[in-house]
Order: C-alpha cells, then sequence, then structure tokens
C-alpha cells in the first residue's frame, strides 16, 4: 500500500508541475491604451494549446482573446481603418495533420478589442499586411497552399478593410 500510495503522489505531483507551468509570454505591440501581450501554453496533455492575448494597463491585464485549443501562430498589429488605433490580425494553426490555419480580425471599438472577421481553411497559410502598390492603403495578404489545384499552387488571397471588416479583393 506503501509502494502505490508513493507512485500515486510522485504521479500528482509531476501533473501539477507540468499543469503549473508558466506561459511563454511575448510583446506584441507597445500602444497608447496599454501593451499588448500574447501568452502561449500547452495544455497538459499536449494536444491542444490555452494561447490568449492581454492588453496590460499598468497592473492589470484583461484578456482580450482566447485561442480555444487553437495554437496562435502570430499576431499582426497594424492600423487598417486609418483611425491611428492598430487591429490585430491573429494566424491561428488549427491543428492535425493538414496544415489548416484560421485567421481573425479584432478591431479596438470603445475601449476593448472585438472580433470583425473570421476566415478559415487556408492550407499552410500565412499572413501579412502591407501596402505593397504604394497606393498608401495596407492590406491583409495570406498565402496558401491550393489544393484543389492539381498540381498544387501557391495563391494570395488579398484583403481591404472596408465597413468594418475585411472584404476579399478580387483581380488582385
Amino acid at each position: 500500500m506503501k509502494i502505490i500510495t508513493s507512485a500515486l503522489v510522485l504521479i500528482l505531483t509531476g501533473f501539477t508541475t507540468l499543469a503549473a507551468q508558466s506561459p511563454e509570454r511575448s510583446v506584441i505591440a507597445e500602444l497608447p491604451h496599454g501593451k499588448l501581450v500574447l501568452e502561449r501554453s500547452i495544455i497538459p496533455d499536449g494536444l491542444a494549446f490555452n494561447d490568449r492575448i492581454t492588453l496590460e494597463q499598468g497592473n492589470e491585464a484583461v484578456e482580450i482573446f482566447e485561442s480555444e485549443g487553437r495554437a496562435i501562430q502570430q499576431v499582426i498589429a497594424e492600423d487598417l481603418d486609418g483611425d491611428g488605433t492598430s487591429e490585430l490580425l491573429v494566424q491561428m494553426d488549427l491543428g492535425g495533420s493538414g496544415g489548416f490555419r484560421e485567421f481573425e480580425l479584432l478591431q479596438f471599438k470603445e475601449g476593448v478589442y472585438l472580433p470583425v472577421w473570421l476566415d478559415t481553411g487556408y492550407v499552410a497559410g500565412e499572413a501579412s499586411i502591407a501596402d505593397r502598390d504604394g497606393s498608401g492603403q495596407k492590406r491583409v495578404y495570406i498565402q496558401y497552399a491550393d489544393t484543389e489545384a492539381e498540381p498544387q499552387t501557391e495563391e494570395t488571397a488579398v484583403f481591404e478593410f472596408t465597413g468594418g471588416t475585411l472584404q476579399r479583393v478580387q483581380g488582385l
């Protein structure tokens, strides 16, 4: 009985240590309304993620986004609508063997970040925000693998921030 109890204590101690691991923290951006921080952590079973983005103002931290099991790969903070406040483009890996990505755009309104756009289904997708044509307007670019084409090709989806959300631009 003593051996079983000792083994159980060791197992529970190991699990508690895994569950109590501190998340990996990195600063996304320093903004006028606070510091955006990405916290990455793996749920102890190793099959899901508990990543989140917080807005820190002094000693207070407010969660503005939670990954719900997806792994946040990158967060891009850029002002897409010209109001002087950065929107956040969150790129997430959905897990599994397909390499699918999901993208969500958050906009700062009335003191909080709110989701205004979500798109999914991009294989090996990689996002960037840039003014590639020199027009002065930043666009969202998502490079992805078109698995419907034979042979598979690399494509780029282009989006503009219009009417409070992202709209896909055709012909670019």
